[in-house]
């Protein structure tokens, strides 16, 4: 309950701070009834989104299942928002993301919208309250599967031990990648229409959308390396997390090698960008209306060539497993920053020694740019040799 009510704190703090920095801007359009609308459904989506992760914290057993399950859930919940919203405005009306804004605020300021996400919220909260109530401490609605007595050999590897503790993450974060790069590839087809049936823009492109086609997916692939970075992270985490818990000792006392266990999240990002690749060349192949197959092993070229950002990424995550855990944060920060000085750099209208800042414009912007050998070859280097240098302080760490 004390972990509720400080959501709901959260949820009035957000309210407030939305809706009195719009009416601060004394704008005659932007009333205090349309910028409180503007505002609910924000607060109302958090506390939705805490309800649902209490309800699944109820129901299954670890929190790695419950987690899995509720991004899982919103994740299902986006992709049929997204696919509504294009193909028929009036499902979206059943799905409770789109709630939030199809009330149109400062325009409409429907209500009904929000009080059916209150009482949506309420009511799950309150089957979340009637199982915590009902269940043993400590214990789950869903009792665990007995595991069995016997690892397999996959099991046995340092690459499937980290598999198994991370397996609902990288799952789930793997499909997210694929979806997404999905969603992007099927508006190849409108990119395509688009070019063929403006004279202007025809002619701007002699009569080709490759130039256009080429850099809408240059800046898909910086999206969708971005969103696939987090996973390999997020595993290079949780051996932080192991070693805090004084339990990565057992195994580490045997013959299994630290740097085993240290370079096994560098196979997890490579995954990550092969399926982004994969997946959005056969969504954009499927969607124009010249179907080559070529272009399948463009998007893979154009994914591979960001495979420096995983090494360098992952290396300076796995250095940071030998220094203060504040480093680890700070990794994620430039990974938030260097994407953000990217994808926003033209509606931001952002200088351009800014965006030399950013890690995702030192490489090649394939396949709108021509592979550069060079920048490659240098990420690639700073990546590795942060990765030696982490695995020489790893291995002399004292693990408890």
């Amino acid at each position: 309950m004390a972990t509720n009510l400080l959501v709901l704190l959260h949820t009035v703090l957000t309210i407030i701070l939305v809706s009195g920095i719009l009416v601060s801007y004394n704008v005659s359009s932007i009333d205090l009834k349309g910028s409180l609308y503007f505002a609910c459904p924000l607060g109302l989506a958090s506390l939705l989104g805490a309800s649902i992760a209490y309800l699944c914290a109820q129901i299954f057993a670890t929190s790695s299942q419950a987690r899995g399950i509720f991004f899982s859930i919103v994740g299902i919940l986006y992709v049929l928002r997204a696919g509504t919203d294009v193909s028929n405005l009036t499902l979206s009306k059943f799905n409770p993301l789109a709630w939030t804004y199809l009330g149109h605020p400062f325009y409409q300021n429907n209500w009904y919208y929000l009080i059916g996400l209150f009482l949506l919220t309420l009511v799950v909260f309150s089957i979340g309250l009637v199982l915590e109530s009902s269940r043993d401490l400590g214990s789950s609605t869903i009792a665990p599967k007995k595991g069995k007595t016997k690892a397999s050999k996959w099991l046995a590897t340092p690459l499937g031990f980290f598999f198994y503790l991370n397996r609902a993450t990288i799952i789930s974060w793997l499909l997210a990648d694929g979806v997404i790069a999905l969603m992007y590839g099927s508006i190849y087809g409108d990119i395509d229409t688009f070019v063929s049936s403006n004279k202007l823009i025809s002619q701007m492109f002699a009569n080709n959308s490759t130039t256009l086609v080429n850099s809408f997916t240059s800046l898909i692939m910086v999206v969708t390396t971005a969103i696939g970075l987090v996973m390999p992270l997020v595993v290079v985490h949780k051996v932080q997390f192991e070693t805090n818990k004084e339990r990565l000792g057992y195994l580490l006392v045997q013959r299994v090698s630290r740097l085993k266990v240290y370079y096994s999240s560098l196979i997890f990002g490579t995954l990550a960008i092969l399926i982004n690749g994969f997946c959005l060349g056969i969504a954009a192949t499927s969607s124009m209306q010249a179907n080559n197959g070529k272009f399948i092993i463009t998007c893979i070229k154009a994914s591979l060539n960001q495979w420096p950002l995983v090494c360098l990424f992952v290396g300076l995550m796995l250095l940071s497993l030998s220094l203060s855990i504040f480093v680890g944060w700070l990794v994620y920060g430039l990974l938030g920053y260097s994407f953000c000085v990217t994808y926003f750099a033209v509606l931001l209208d952002l200088p351009k020694w800014m965006m030399h800042t950013s890690l995702f414009n030192v490489l090649a912007k394939m396949p709108m740019e021509k592979f550069d050998l060079m920048s490659f070859a240098i990420l690639t280097g700073i990546g590795i040799l942060a990765m030696l240098l982490g695995g020489i302080l790893y291995t002399r760490k004292e693990i408890v």
